[in-house]
């Protein structure tokens, strides 16, 4: 009963829903994708999803601003942030899509690393315009409605394409537009929540909130360029070794690397929820029990599972993608694992960072590690070798996640405790990757062992088993 009536438990398995899902379309999709069109097709469909993922930061983070912003005010002022910043994302996202576009064009109309058309315009001004609404709504409180269009942008519109390949996978021009396909459900899941803004007169024509803009200069601009550096984390791997290595090679680096990222649909969810409710508390005791809290939820329950998991990983990943699995994926995938799980505890952090407005902390970090990350970048394409570039990967979000906990160790209970299960998961999955199997194991059993010895269950009983 507690479990059930709990507003924050139940905020946070609604957002996870659709990752939920996610991960059921994602077990048939990605093998329909690997065994029915070939690896060009298949790395052309996901460089284009990444050139989308821009969005995240071409919207310039106003929606997630005006998601703090609009906590604890009145219905006025509340609908003109709301008028002001979706207003301000149709401006600025239509001119930062085109200027995106027409560089893309510039620089890769002749290069046939993937196909250039009008769809990336359009998908990017849709990504950008749904991303704000949906903070808004999420601000608003609407977790379930958020659920559901998350589960058509994110996943649906990704996974639904292969399904079309068991009809049809031999057309040329089909092949070509399935991207396209892709697009039309991200748009309907944008019109479907700018639609409900309307419906509940949350979204109406009044005054331009002018306010707005001189404290998203002040504060909202450190989480635009952090959201800058994250895309080169993320994305540059991936367009290096397509045009260094190819579609094959990008296949199996990316595959791998796409399922690990599913573990982020948790993340996502418990920020979603924290984000609103951190900014609206003024205890710094309070704080501090929210973050600990939802750190040690994430970290316990997703790093015990995928601990126990772990010697399981190679028949799971055999018997799923078939004639297409290979060695080189079951290692990438255990680096992206601990790659994600970590960045996951980052943006957990990192939203608190948003969510008391401290975002410039997070841009310094950022902005230091840049440098170091692309010599690393530079010698790895020097070697040739793409387990360098997820160990980069790894290596730098291993000294940010320390460098971020030590930052916020006075709003986390114990973070002794969390520092040191950090260490024994991370030397848990890297002796597991070079087949030190035995200290593997042992340094597991360590991790679980100290775990239910001590782990702050006051903490997670007062913030999700109370009412």
């Amino acid at each position: 009963m507690y479990l059930y009536n709990n507003k924050h438990l139940n905020n946070v398995l609604i957002s996870a829903l659709p990752g939920i899902l996610s991960i059921l379309l994602s077990f048939f999709s990605i093998p329909f994708f690997l065994n029915l069109i070939s690896a060009d097709y298949y790395a052309n469909y996901l460089i284009q999803h990444f050139i989308l993922s821009l969005g995240m930061v071409l919207n310039l983070n106003l929606g997630k601003f005006a998601s703090v912003k609009i906590q604890r005010l009145n219905t006025i002022k509340r609908r003109e942030i709301i008028f002001t910043t979706i207003g301000a994302s149709f401006v600025t996202g239509t001119f930062l899509a085109a200027v995106t576009y027409f560089v893309i064009l510039y620089f890769f109309d002749d290069k046939n690393f993937f196909n250039i058309s009008l769809s990336l315009f359009i998908g990017l001004l849709v990504t950008i315009l749904y991303i704000g609404t949906e903070h808004i709504i999420k601000g608003l409180g609407y977790f379930k409605l958020c659920s559901l269009t998350n589960f058509l942008f994110y996943s649906l519109s990704l996974s639904s394409p292969a399904f079309f390949l068991l009809i049809e996978n031999q057309n040329t021009n089909f092949l070509d537009n399935l991207f396209n396909i892709s697009l039309i459900i991200k748009f309907f899941s944008f019109l479907f929540l700018l639609s409900f803004l309307i419906l509940k007169k949350e979204l109406t024509f009044t005054r331009v909130n002018l306010d707005l803009f001189r404290e998203f200069k002040t504060h909202a601009k450190w989480m635009t360029i952090t959201g800058f550096y994250n895309q080169i984390y993320d994305y540059i791997d991936k367009h290096i070794i397509k045009i260094n290595f190819g579609s094959i090679m990008l296949v199996t680096y990316a595959v791998p690397q796409q399922i690990a990222a599913k573990l982020t649909i948790f993340s996502h969810a418990i920020i979603a929820v924290i984000l609103p409710k951190i900014s609206s508390q003024k205890n710094d005791k309070k704080r501090k029990e929210i973050l600990s809290a939802n750190l040690y939820l994430f970290f316990c329950l997703i790093g015990l599972l995928l601990i126990v998991l772990l010697p399981f990983y190679e028949p799971i990943l055999d018997w799923w993608l078939k004639e297409s699995y290979s060695l080189e994926i079951l290692k990438l995938f255990k680096i992206f694992i601990l790659l994600t799980f970590l960045s996951c505890l980052s943006n957990i952090i990192v939203a608190f960072y948003e969510a008391t407005l401290i975002s410039k902390k997070n841009t310094q970090y950022e902005t230091i590690s840049i440098f170091p990350f692309c010599i690393g970048l530079a010698i790895c394409v020097y070697y040739q070798n793409i387990f360098l570039f997820a160990f980069l990967l790894l290596f730098k979000e291993f000294i940010m996640l320390f460098v971020r906990i030590n930052s916020v160790k006075k709003f986390i209970i114990d973070y002794k405790f969390l520092n040191t299960e950090i260490l024994l998961f991370f030397s848990t999955f890297v002796l597991s990757f070079f087949e030190y199997y035995k200290f593997s194991y042992l340094s597991a059993i360590f991790f679980i062992i100290i775990v239910f010895l001590k782990l702050p269950l006051s903490v997670l009983k007062k913030e999700f088993f109370k009412l």
